[in-house]
């Protein structure tokens, strides 16, 4: 991309900076930070001994966890979900994985073991591999650590298989350091960055506590829709803290349904009874916040590890609330709140005043609320609770909500918190800053009313040219779809720009989105996004490295079309007037919902050198390439510590828009199911040579494992096989099967016994990685 004038002076001024510090300029500049990236030893404990108090002057640790993901089933403690027994992925067995808690000043170690020998990834469309992410930590000295594959490490292997240089062996140390990778107290999560992993259980709850005296009394919610497998991604249950439960009628749904839900246009299920319910036997119980001290004040630290366009809203019967803090940051109070709305990836800190006189018998109900199609509400939604327990009062056990979601739908005035930005009236009649105090004001209060604790006092020092971020119904950033290098941006020495979009045509709009800025200290970058279509998802958009400070947003109604070019005339012609900035005291967040026909305007940072990923929070749309790296600096002002550099990782980048083409073929494997695009070419992969591939059985024999007939002789991996195109016809589905050690009556032990066979679907309209019939 091109430099203006302006960032060419600025340039200037930071090169003359780094002469100015040493002869070596700019290398001993990079010195300076690599000596940075160096650690400080301080004392080594298991990770369950930092969740204690953080007293001022308590000496700092060293944190170590082990962690392993490994495939399992939901049918024991701590992985129930919602009583329903299906595949997931666990870290230490449980969902979510382990809580990590930890004080300021600490440091983080996590050893990371990836144990997916089953499969489940195998079914959801990715690979065995995975990686960890530690959302909202900015990994200052560590970006080697901020778990994207292809952007900052190759993805890890599965334990016991080779590893070239780059991906070495497991455990693979992922960590941070509070006091210089810019980790503040506050509400963090941590997740798998790879496929559909963390919409099956790869997720869990990171904490760093405040030095001092504790204010409150802390509790954990975290908030995740469910779904009825890791194929069929019909939404069937929310979980709190990893637990719920279904009721005695659940939804189910057709492709074309559930393929408008992934792209966040809304999709219609219908109800159907549920095979596991039984009102005398439940499997699991709903999750209970007990008050041990009424009339305390307890904070309640949400986390919305949302998987699609599926937000939620939390409300608490009978109790008010204020929110202090946002992705980790502190904000001007905002008081007596009746809900709170969460989207994929966004936290919130809310206090309760409890109540010193309560209620007898049952106990309070914590309400979570979500509608299965943003667009058209009366299309059905999903609700569940968690019991606020006060002394004295008793559980039903028997309760369960019902279908109707009956008693979720208050209609008192309310004080609502970052509803979802998609209708214009709301947003026109909401409640404005400086008014958000006054709470005989009712209605919706967005993110660009809030205000931060501290003021950025550098925040008007704009260094770079500002950047039009715009999406479109492909679910792209302006168009383009991310691709990724075999060598991952950070390891580049020097950078590959072979494939970037700045140097090649894109083939089908596909290649390597980087926006590259300086690393330069006190200085900022401003992106505006730009959500042009009404009737699409309000994106949250997720930026890795650290906080973006939101300095503007607004939404139009219908009249209007907001999209890039009517917003770029705006802001830079002042047509109809310029597009409004507040510079004092802006909110920051690392993920923000963008509103349909509207924008936000974003100020970034550039004093964390490295590659970045910025991305839609939405699983989906994060998978078909609705991303681009933000590349802050040079490769020699980056830390890169034990990786090694320009190493083609042994496991190729996943392509755009079609998901996943490899199917992971062994024993013991689920029955793979995939959707391409006509001319797809699918490779089926295995290490032994104890397994073939029998190609386009019938239905019929796929169903029985009948492979009479056919070659069962055994060969060395990999089989390839081409999409017909269809040529005018409708969609074609085609079976496989591995044809070894069949019976006297033809059925194949390996297809039969082994769960080894495949169906795929071949469809022009086919952007999912795996259907779901």
């Amino acid at each position: 991309r091109k430099f203006n004038m302006r960032r060419l002076l600025i340039w200037g001024v930071i090169l003359m900076s780094s002469f100015s510090i040493g002869s070596a300029g700019k290398h001993k500049f990079s010195w300076k930070y690599r000596k940075y990236c160096e650690d400080v030893p301080k004392k080594t404990v298991p990770g369950n001994k930092c969740d204690r108090p953080c007293f001022p002057y308590s000496p700092p640790r060293t944190c170590v966890f082990n962690f392993k993901l490994e495939v399992l089933k939901s049918d024991a403690d701590g992985r129930r979900a919602d009583g329903r027994v299906r595949s997931v992925l666990a870290y230490n067995g449980q969902i979510p994985g382990p809580p990590i808690v930890i004080c300021e000043g600490d440091e983080l170690v996590v050893n990371f073991k990836n144990n997916i020998t089953g499969n489940m990834t195998n079914v959801d469309g990715s690979s065995n591999d995975t990686t960890l992410h530690f959302h909202g930590i900015r990994e200052k000295t560590r970006p080697w650590s901020d778990g994207v594959p292809f952007v900052s490490q190759c993805p890890i292997t599965p334990e016991g298989q080779s590893h070239p240089k780059n991906e070495n062996p497991s455990p693979f140390p992922y960590g941070f350091n509070t006091d210089k990778d810019g980790a503040p107290p506050g509400t963090y999560w941590y997740h798998s960055h790879v496929g559909a992993q963390r919409t099956n259980g790869a997720y869990g709850a990171l904490i760093i506590k405040e030095k001092g005296k504790d204010t409150y009394i802390d509790k954990i919610l975290v908030l995740q829709e469910w779904y009825e497998s890791s194929t069929n991604q019909v939404p069937v249950s929310i979980l709190i803290n990893g637990n719920g439960r279904t009721g005695e009628y659940i939804y189910t749904g057709v492709d074309a349904e559930i393929t408008k839900h992934l792209k966040g246009k809304g999709g219609s299920f219908q109800l159907k009874k549920n095979k596991y319910f039984d009102r005398n036997n439940f499997k699991t119980n709903y999750e209970e916040c007990i008050i041990n001290e009424p009339g305390k004040t307890y904070r309640f630290r949400v986390i919305g590890a949302i998987s699609q366009n599926f937000p939620l809203r939390l409300s608490i019967d009978d109790h008010k609330f204020t929110a202090i803090a946002m992705d980790s940051r502190n904000i001007e109070p905002v008081p007596d709140l009746t809900d709170l709305w969460l989207a994929a990836g966004e936290r919130y800190d809310i206090v309760v005043q409890t109540k010193a006189k309560y209620k007898s018998f049952l106990p309070y109900m914590i309400r979570v609320f979500g509608y299965t199609n943003q667009h058209n509400h009366a299309a059905g939604s999903l609700c569940t609770i968690a019991w606020l327990l006060y002394p004295g009062q008793t559980i039903d056990y028997k309760h369960v909500t019902d279908s109707a979601c009956t008693g979720f739908h208050p209609s008192s005035p309310l004080r609502t918190l970052n509803p979802v930005p998609n209708n214009y009236k709301a947003w026109n009649n909401r409640i404005k800053y400086p008014h958000l105090k006054n709470s005989s004001k009712t209605g919706d209060i967005f993110i660009t009313d809030l205000r931060a604790k501290i003021q950025e006092p550098t925040i008007k020092t704009n260094l770079a040219d500002t950047q039009y971020i715009e999406f479109d119904g492909n679910i792209t950033f302006n168009g383009l779809r991310m691709t990724y290098p075999r060598v991952p941006f950070l390891l580049q020495n020097p950078a590959d720009e072979t494939d970037r979009c700045t140097t090649k045509t894109p083939a089908n709009y596909s290649c390597q989105n980087v926006l590259q800025e300086p690393w330069a200290k006190d200085h900022w970058a401003e992106i505006v996004l730009v959500n042009k279509n009404d009737g699409a998802a309000s994106h949250p958009i997720h930026q890795h490295g650290g906080w973006y400070w939101v300095v503007g947003e607004d939404k139009y109604d219908n009249s209007i079309t907001a999209n890039r070019d009517f917003i770029m005339d705006k802001d830079q012609k002042c047509l109809g007037g310029c597009l409004p900035q507040n510079f004092i005291n802006p909110p920051a967040k690392d993920t923000i919902q963008v509103p349909p026909n509207g924008y936000v305007i974003l100020r970034t940072p550039l004093d964390n050198p490295g590659t970045w990923i910025f991305h839609c929070h939405i699983n989906y749309h994060v998978t078909i390439g609705m991303a681009m790296v933000l590349q802050i600096g040079e490769p020699e002002d980056w830390c890169t510590k034990h990786l090694h550099q320009n190493v083609p990782c042994k496991t190729p980048p996943p392509p755009p828009g079609g998901g996943p083409t490899t199917i992971h073929w062994f024993l013991g494997m689920e029955n793979a199911e995939r959707c391409v695009n006509p001319g797809t070419e699918v490779t089926f992969n295995w290490v032994t040579d104890d397994h073939n591939v029998i190609k386009e059985l019938t239905e019929a024999q796929y169903d029985s494992c009948n492979v009479t007939g056919y070659d069962h002789a055994h060969y060395v991996g990999n089989a390839n096989w081409t999409a017909p195109m269809l040529n005018g016809h409708g969609p074609e589905t085609f079976y496989f099967a591995c044809g070894r050690f069949p019976n006297a009556t033809g059925i194949g032990d390996h297809c039969y016994n082994g769960g080894m066979k495949a169906k795929i679907h071949v469809r022009s309209d086919c952007t999912i990685s795996v259907c779901t019939a």
